[in-house]
Formats: C-alpha cells, sequence, structure tokens
C-alpha cells in the first residue's frame, strides 16, 4: 500500500475514533444534563402547594436513563400514581417515553408519556383512553393532555377530554368535551387557568338538567416572597335548563386576596381527618382517641392563626344571574355584590384558641391559666374583626312571598337593592341595626 494510501486509512481510523469518542462523551453530557434536570424538576415539582414526589429513582446509563418516582396531591388520601420513564440521551433532543400508574385505590387506568426535551424546552402529551374512579362510579374518557415547558420557567397544559361520565343509583352526570388550560410563570409566581365545557347534563331524581357553555378563567400570584396569593376569576354559564326549558343564566367575577395557601390547606388537612374522627364517635358512639383528637384540633388552630393573619378577603364584583319561570310569570335579573374582609392585625392566638377548642377535651397550655379569655369573649372577639358588606337586588313580589319570617320583615319592597353589612359585630340592614 503507498504511504499516501496508509496516511489516509490512518487519518480516517483516527478519525473514526475520535468521532466515535465525541460522540460517547456527549452521550455521557447529555445523561449528566438529563439527571440534573430530573432532580431540578421534581424538586420544583414537591416545593408546589398541591404536589409531593417521593421514592425518586434514576438510574443512568450511557445511552439511556431510567426513572421511577411517586407524585402525588397533598392532602388526598391515595391521589398519587407511579411514574415509569425512559430518556433516550439525544445530543440534540432526548425522547421521552413511559407510563403514569395511578394509585388503584384512587384511579382504575394507565397514562402514556410521550415526550421530547431539548437544553430549553420539554413538550409533548400525555394521553389516557380511560380513566376512572375507584370509590365514585365516574370515567373519564380519550383524555389528551400536551405539556410544553419553556426556558424552565413557563409551564403550559392544554388538556381536554371527549366526556366525563358520574352515575350513582340511577342519577347520572355527563360532562361533555371539557377542555383546560393552565400556565404557569415560576419567575413571577403567576397562575392562569381556563376551563371550558361546552355541555353538561345531569339526571337526577328524574329531572333533566342541562348547563350550556360554561367557563371559568382564574388567575392567582404570589405576593412578593411570600406563599400568599392575590387571586382573580370568572365563572359563567350562557344556559341552564331543566326538561328542555331555559330557566336562565348565571355568572359572576370574584377576587380573593392575602390568602395564605400553604396555611389554608393544611388547616383543611387537619380539620378533615378531625370532622372524620367526630363523625365516627357520633355514629359508633365510641371514645376515640384523645391525644389525635387534640394533636388535630390544635393543628388546626395553627393553620387557621397563619392563614387569618394574613387578613384575608373575598369578594363577589358582582353576581349576575337572569332567572326566566314562565309558568309563574317570573323574569328576574338578580344582582349581588358582596366584599367579605378579616381583620388578621395583631390577632390574639388565644383567643382562637378559646372559639374553636372542644371543652370535652383537656386545655392545652393557653387556656390553662386564671385570666384566660371565655368562649363567649373569644367570639365576640372574633366577630368584631370581621367585615361585610353586601347588595342584593330586591327580589319581585312572588319570590318575596316565598321568603320566610322573620327574614322577610326585614325586606324593603320599596327599595330596588338591600343593603347589608357587619361591621365590628352590629348587622344592619337597609340602614337599620339588627343586632
Amino acid at each position: 500500500m503507498a504511504a499516501n494510501a496508509k496516511t489516509l486509512v490512518i487519518t480516517a481510523a483516527g478519525v473514526i475514533i475520535l468521532g466515535a469518542g465525541g460522540y460517547v462523551g456527549a452521550q455521557a453530557m447529555v445523561g449528566n444534563e438529563v439527571e440534573k434536570s430530573l432532580n431540578q424538576h421534581f424538586a420544583q415539582l414537591d416545593n408546589s402547594l398541591s404536589w409531593y414526589v417521593s421514592d425518586i429513582n434514576i438510574d443512568k446509563s450511557l445511552f439511556t436513563t431510567t426513572v421511577t418516582a411517586t407524585v402525588g396531591m397533598e392532602g388526598v388520601d391515595n391521589a398519587n400514581a407511579q411514574v415509569n420513564l425512559l430518556v433516550d440521551h439525544g445530543i440534540l433532543k432526548s425522547p421521552i417515553t413511559g407510563t403514569i400508574h395511578p394509585n388503584e385505590q384512587f384511579l382504575r387506568g394507565e397514562i402514556d408519556v410521550d415526550l421530547v426535551a431539548t437544553r430549553s424546552d420539554v413538550t409533548g402529551q400525555l394521553t389516557a383512553s380511560s380513566l376512572s374512579g375507584a370509590e365514585l362510579d365516574g370515567t373519564l374518557h380519550d383524555l389528551v393532555l400536551d405539556l410544553d415547558l419553556e426556558n424552565q420557567d413557563i409551564w403550559r397544559v392544554d388538556g381536554q377530554a371527549r366526556e366525563i361520565v358520574f352515575n350513582n343509583e340511577g342519577d347520572s352526570v355527563r360532562i361533555v368535551s371539557p377542555r383546560f388550560e393552565n400556565q404557569s410563570l415560576q419567575e413571577s409566581r403567576l397562575i392562569q387557568q381556563h376551563l371550558e365545557i361546552p355541555s353538561v347534563e345531569i339526571l337526577a331524581q328524574g329531572v333533566s338538567v342541562y348547563l350550556k357553555s360554561v367557563e371559568l378563567e382564574a388567575e392567582s400570584e404570589a405576593v412578593g416572597d411570600s406563599q400568599v396569593l392575590n387571586s382573580g376569576g370568572h365563572f359563567s354559564i350562557a344556559d341552564i335548563g331543566a326538561d328542555g326549558t331555559s330557566i336562565g343564566s348565571l355568572s359572576f367575577d370574584m377576587s380573593a386576596n392575602n390568602w395564605d395557601m400553604p396555611a389554608f390547606q393544611a388547616f383543611q388537612e387537619a380539620y378533615a381527618p378531625l370532622t372524620e374522627m367526630r363523625l365516627a364517635q357520633e355514629e359508633g358512639g365510641v371514645q376515640g382517641d384523645e391525644q389525635q383528637e387534640r394533636l388535630l384540633l390544635t393543628q388546626a388552630i395553627e393553620s387557621g392563626y397563619d392563614f387569618l393573619i394574613a387578613s384575608p378577603t373575598i369578594a363577589f364584583q358582582p353576581l349576575k344571574a337572569h332567572v326566566v319561570l314562565p309558568m309563574l310569570d317570573v323574569d328576574f335579573k338578580p344582582r349581588l355584590t358582596a366584599d367579605i374582609r378579616f381583620d388578621g392585625e395583631d390577632l390574639s392566638k388565644e383567643a382562637l384558641y378559646s372559639a374553636w377548642w372542644d371543652n370535652r377535651l383537656a386545655l392545652p397550655e393557653q387556656l390553662d391559666r386564671p385570666n384566660a379569655m371565655s368562649q363567649e369573649e373569644a367570639q365576640t372577639y372574633l366577630a368584631n374583626r370581621l367585615s361585610l358588606d353586601a347588595s342584593v337586588t330586591t327580589p319581585p313580589p312572588l319570590i318575596l312571598s316565598l321568603i320566610p319570617m322573620p327574614f322577610s320583615l326585614l325586606i324593603d319592597p320599596e327599595q330596588k337593592e338591600q343593603q347589608v353589612s357587619w361591621q365590628e359585630g352590629r348587622l344592619t340592614i337597609n340602614g337599620e341595626q339588627v343586632m
């Protein structure tokens, strides 16, 4: 073989070896980035208000990474799923395939994963032909979730299903073609949501009810660096009817500000098992675990305190309806505005314990002293921190006649709107103090 030919062969072999080495090196780098990205996303999900992640196992080889983890909803029993993923180490794009198996005590079915990841985004779909409830007789058909994560900061989810059907002893609810959109901006901690349902069909006690063009828009954003949220939204139903006859429509705008969501969620998580325990005691007539009951009640009061010191507010701006009852000659357009506020500044925690503590249980430290607030004093103290301003359209005579005594006596039929106010423990209706 001539010298030039030998040189060419050796050079070509060297290029192949270097290229193969570079490819293998690139694969190793991609594997490292995949592992890093997976850990970041699991941590981000685990730090959210509504989700948790556990039992993470990442097995990285040269060309692929396999992942298993348990992902669940906070505060909901058995609402978790086993996630199984396979990531192929592409130089520019990495396909991600796998399955999500819900806990069968919560949901039955399987969700298929088909995604593509790059250095800056993740896109693709989650699909399921059928998901059915374990305790509730309900089934979701043909679910498609389009996912898009952009620059590690913007999450977009666009989900739709053919229908969702619930059945219960002859009654049923059918939700036709629901579509849900969610966009989350991590840096600004802004969440925007949109739900559209063309039609809902309800059969209850032999009466067929329909809802047309149901729509919900909501937006929430964190206040500064805290977990306190300001939220707002719009809800509307274009047409409501029964047995084929339209009876009206409904819409309202709502805002909820200064809501400490972790505290509110903790309150729910403590109060739900507390309620279950007390219900079981009443139905079974058996004494429960007093230590556990005291613990749950204490947790509920502590988280309730954390929620209230943020001075939460909620407002309807306004709630509008159009009620049409041809058989009764009623064509009524009621309108309600309401603003409810709680003053949490310098709130006494002792007052919460006094107002909410169950006297059947041994007293906590906060109340086990001579000068502790009485329950009545504490309830008055809290009531004085609650404020309400509301106005509602005066109903027509027929509806007024259906309002029971003594409430009907408080309504002034000559006014277009009825004004209700609760300030510093005083209730007034149309300017007249009631209590």
